[in-house]
Formats: C-alpha cells, sequence, structure tokens
C-alpha cells in the first residue's frame, strides 16, 4: 500500500515532548513527522454519505450490491464508511439514496523528533509545593487560566459534568487519573482489552496490516506486533481533569469524570520510498462512532486533540466534509458541545483547504497560547509577560477561543520564540517550563509518568476543562449558549484573528 498524502498536513501535538522522572526514554513508533488528514490509496476506504441524516434501512444491502464492505454504520447520521473498488464507488454515486461518496481519511501521530528527557536537576523540587501534587508548581497554564480558585468555587456540582477525550486512550490507573473515568471504551477498528479491562486503554500490540490486506476490513483481523503505549490522550485528559491529591499534577476541572474513547489504530504499509510506515492514527469511522455514542450517553463536552486538512472543492473530501458537519449536527442536537484543536503548521486558515474537525461549524476551534517569560512567586511558575500566539499554532477567522498549548519562552533580542529556528540552538536549559505538563503512559513499560508537551492539542483540553466548570454551574445551557459563554467571559489579549475571543479563563467564567 503506498501513502497519498494531502497538500497540507497538521501536527496533533507538537513534536517538543520532555517526560518527567526519566521514564521515557524510546519514541512513539509514528515514523511521520506530522498528523496529517491522508486519503488511503486507491480509495479503496471509502465514506459514504446517504440523502437521509438516517441511514436507510437497506443501506447495507445496497453497499453490498456495489461490492462495497461495511466497516463502521454511523445510523443516526446517516453515514457509513466502507472498503470497495471504484466500481464500487462509481455504482454508490448512481444510487438515489447517496449523496456524496469520497475517501475515508486517517489522522496520524507525530513522531517525537525532540524528546528531551527530564532528570533529577529540572525536576528536583524547586517548584513542587504541596506533598499532595508534587509537579503542580510546574503548572503555570492553570494559574494563568485561574483554574483552581475556578474548580474551587464550582465544587462538587463538578460531579455532574462528563467530559469525553476523544484520542488514543486514558490510563485509567495513573495516579491522577484514578476514580476520574465515567468509561474507557474503544471505537477503533483493532480492539484490545488493556489492564483495567477495557477497550479504551491507551495498548496497542494488534496492527492493521495494509501491505497484506490492502482492501482492510475487520473481517481480515489484526496482525500482532510488540506491545506499545500510547501517551497523548492521557496528557490531554490529564489536563481536563487531572485529580487533586494523585500525586502529580492537577487539571482545569479536577471534580468531572471522562469519557475515555480510544480512536486510534496502529498500522503498517509499505511508502512509496520502499520504507515501512508503522503509526498509530485515527480513521474517519472510528471517530464518528465515538462521537455519536458519546451524544448519545449524554457527554457534556467532547475534546478532539486531532485534526487534518480537507480541499472542499475536492470531490474526495466533500463527504468526508458533509459526514462531519452530520455528526456534529447530531451531537449539537443532544447537548454535546465539541472543541477542537485548530492545527499545528503555523498557517492562516483562511481560505478554500479547511481544518477537520476545527473548522466545522458548530465546533469550537481553538488557538494555542505560551507566554514570553516565567517567574516564580510563592514557589510556583507563573506568568511573567504577554500572551503570544504559539510559533506553531494555527490562526484565522474559524478561530473561535485560545488558551495555553505552551511555547519555550520569547528571545528578548528578537522578540522571537525560543524554539523558532534561529534561537533554537541557544535557548535556555529550562525552556520546557513553558510547555504543558501532564500526566502521561511510558511508551514502552506503560507505566505512568509525567511528561511536557506543546501543541494546539493541549490548548484545547483546556477550554473544555473551562467549559466543563461552566457546565456545571448552569447545566440548562444549551450548546450555542455554552459556546456563546465561554466567548464572552473570554480575556482578551489581541487580534481576534489570532485569539479569536480571547483567552479561555475559568475564574471569569465560574464568577
Amino acid at each position: 500500500m503506498k501513502k497519498n498524502v494531502l497538500a497540507s498536513v497538521f501536527a496533533v501535538s507538537l513534536s517538543l515532548t520532555l517526560a518527567a522522572c526519566g521514564q521515557q526514554t524510546t519514541a512513539p513508533a509514528s515514523t511521520d513527522a506530522t498528523l496529517g488528514a491522508q486519503a488511503v490509496h486507491g480509495g479503496q476506504r471509502l465514506v459514504v454519505v446517504f440523502r437521509n441524516a438516517t441511514l436507510p434501512a437497506d443501506a447495507s444491502a445496497r453497499i453490498t450490491k456495489a461490492g462495497g464492505k461495511v466497516t463502521k454504520a454511523i445510523g443516526n447520521a446517516g453515514v457509513a464508511t466502507i472498503t470497495g473498488t471504484a466500481a464500487t464507488r462509481a455504482a454508490l454515486e448512481k444510487d438515489s439514496a447517496v449523496l456524496a461518496v469520497g475517501i475515508e481519511h486517517r489522522y496520524e501521530l507525530p513522531k517525537n523528533t525532540d524528546r528531551v528527557l527530564a532528570t533529577a536537576a529540572n525536576t528536583g523540587g524547586a517548584f513542587s509545593v504541596t506533598a499532595a501534587d508534587t509537579l503542580y508548581g510546574y503548572q503555570w497554564d492553570m494559574r494563568r487560566i485561574g483554574a483552581q480558585v475556578a474548580a474551587e468555587r464550582v465544587g462538587a456540582a463538578q460531579t455532574k459534568v462528563t467530559v469525553g477525550v476523544l484520542d488514543t486512550g486514558v490510563m485509567s490507573d495513573h495516579p491522577d487519573m484514578v476514580g476520574q473515568l465515567a468509561f474507557s471504551k474503544g471505537t477503533n477498528y483493532c480492539q484490545e482489552t488493556g489492564k483495567d479491562g477495557t477497550t479504551g486503554y491507551p495498548v496497542y500490540s494488534r496492527y492493521i496490516d495494509f501491505d497484506a490486506h490492502p482492501n482492510w476490513s475487520e473481517a481480515d483481523g489484526c496482525a500482532t506486533t510488540t506491545v506499545t503505549y500510547e501517551d497523548h490522550g492521557t496528557h490531554v485528559a490529564g489536563t481536563v481533569a487531572g485529580k487533586a491529591g494523585g500525586g502529580g499534577i492537577i487539571g482545569v476541572a479536577p471534580g468531572v469524570k471522562i469519557a475515555a474513547y480510544k480512536v486510534f489504530d496502529r498500522y503498517r504499509y509499505t511508502d512509496t520510498d520502499g520504507s515501512i510506515v508503522d503509526a498509530v492514527g485515527g480513521f474517519d469511522g472510528p471517530i464518528f462512532d465515538a462521537i455519536i455514542d458519546a451524544a448519545n450517553r449524554g457527554v457534556n463536552v467532547i475534546n478532539m486533540s486531532l485534526g487534518g486538512t480537507l480541499d472542499r472543492s475536492n470531490r474526495d473530501d466533500n463527504a468526508s466534509w458533509l459526514a462531519w458537519q452530520r455528526v456534529m449536527n447530531y451531537a449539537d442536537k443532544k447537548g454535546t458541545l465539541i472543541i477542537a484543536s485548530a492545527g499545528n503548521a503555523a498557517e492562516n486558515s483562511n481560505g478554500n483547504i479547511a481544518h477537520i474537525p476545527s473548522d466545522v461549524p458548530g465546533i469550537m476551534s481553538v488557538s494555542a497560547t505560551g507566554v514570553t517569560a516565567l517567574k516564580t512567586v510563592g514557589g510556583q511558575l507563573v506568568a511573567n509577560g504577554p500572551d503570544v500566539l504559539a510559533f506553531y499554532s494555527n490562526y484565522g477567522a474559524s478561530t473561535d477561543i485560545a488558551a495555553p498549548g505552551g511555547d519555550c519562552g520569547t528571545n528578548p533580542a528578537n522578540g522571537l520564540s525560543w524554539c523558532d529556528a534561529v534561537n533554537r540552538p541557544n535557548r535556555p536549559a529550562t525552556y520546557f517550563y513553558h510547555l504543558i505538563l501532564s500526566s502521561v503512559i511510558d511508551y514502552t513499560t506503560g507505566a505512568p509518568a509525567y511528561a511536557w508537551f506543546a501543541g494546539t492539542s493541549m490548548a484545547s483540553p483546556h477550554v473544555a476543562g473551562v467549559a466543563a466548570l461552566v457546565k456545571a454551574q448552569h447545566p440548562e445551557f444549551s450548546t450555542n449558549q455554552l459556546k456563546a459563554y465561554l466567548k464572552r467571559t473570554a480575556e482578551n489579549v489581541g487580534q481576534k484573528q489570532t485569539f479569536g475571543s480571547g483567552l479561555a479563563n475559568a475564574d471569569l467564567a465560574t464568577r
């Protein structure tokens, strides 16, 4: 199978990561440095959008008659993902019940090419100010948005709110996640049960072999390989709802519950240059399936720290765009607000190329910020300078709101990020303090750890946490009311094209 990549690609989380306690030593399996919305070669995996917003009773029969196999049936959105051939596609496009047929896309995790291990020297207690949460002093981002005071203000009402994290899975037995999950579920294709007994655990020992099965469907089964663990979802979940007193970090809304969805699969194929691609990515079908399931379960807020690009003028992409709209509309009607990262390509999103899911109407798009400098106050790191658009963050008219995603601080000599190419060789040894610290699972051992990441992936869960706190105070809010309230209470930090309505502020939003 050969790789067919769209012109633009985005990173799910920037490849700046830093594992605490010296535990994270191996980079994840993905050989791709960025996350992109990518079409599988040859049109063999397809998205079918039916004319009605629910699947017709004979949808499966129509697809089978055209020579296709259903991989996911999203009944409440009138969408199916299938495998087939060019003839399958041609037949379905002539079907009077079908609105559009196009490529099913996948969304990849990045290769961590700039991983820096934490040591006793840089986590040696300088900011470890509490016995219960020893790394909270490093979480400048939580203080910047007033998270702790807001969480204390909202109190026990948080327990009635659930945030869905659609990602690589969440380590439910991490000290900062124990007791925080409402449930854990995999909607991915190669499901496997983790040590917590759920299919939502971030373990990956099965993969789709696209070389052996170019037209892969679930009937072909998944191959087995060496066990690895993916940390992205656990990092995101920790930012939303890391437990107070868990031992390390604290989330924006430590009283809310997490609905952990594993929507990513591991897969392999041979690239056009003959190299073997061993990556982890999420396909349209499992992501749609998770959104519908979360909405049906009454999940209040969904965080999607993932994304890619679509050209809406391209018929291959248009079906996926229409499917995303259908799924989003269903979630909205069920009262579930979707919040998504804006992307990490440092690009203006205005124009013909759409970033999904963040550009889909109704989904709240989040850009990432950093701060120019940090200082120590009462043994804790706090922002000491203006908020800036993170050097990797997308921006543009579709941006609704901003939140801390991590940067590297600013070089006062030229006003550029220390992680800008011109400054990177001389950046300060402690630049990583400017990134976002949260919980992770060790890639090789599966042990709990902590890491600094940067990306719009890290910004989005800050907003999801604030949304959860507001929803706890205002359970009557519709999704539109909740979105409007978050924007109205955001802190004005600069241009709308860059920061949307401003920086999400938990303190202001819960007063």
